[in-house]
């Protein structure tokens, strides 16, 4: 069983990954559309980002 940061995580990158635009998504238009909170999502993001994502 996945954690739920594991699967927000995974919401988020499947959201980015599935965007057409190249252009800026912002933390809370994936936060509003995956259902996630908001400042829970920025410390995920800010996690992946240090690892490399």
């Amino acid at each position: 069983m996945l954690s739920k940061k594991t699967q927000y995580a995974l919401q988020a990158l499947s959201y980015m990954a599935g965007e057409k635009s190249d252009a800026p998504i912002l933390i809370a238009e994936i936060a509003q559309e995956k259902n996630i909170p908001l400042k829970f999502l920025e410390s995920i993001l800010l996690e992946l980002r240090k690892a490399g994502f």
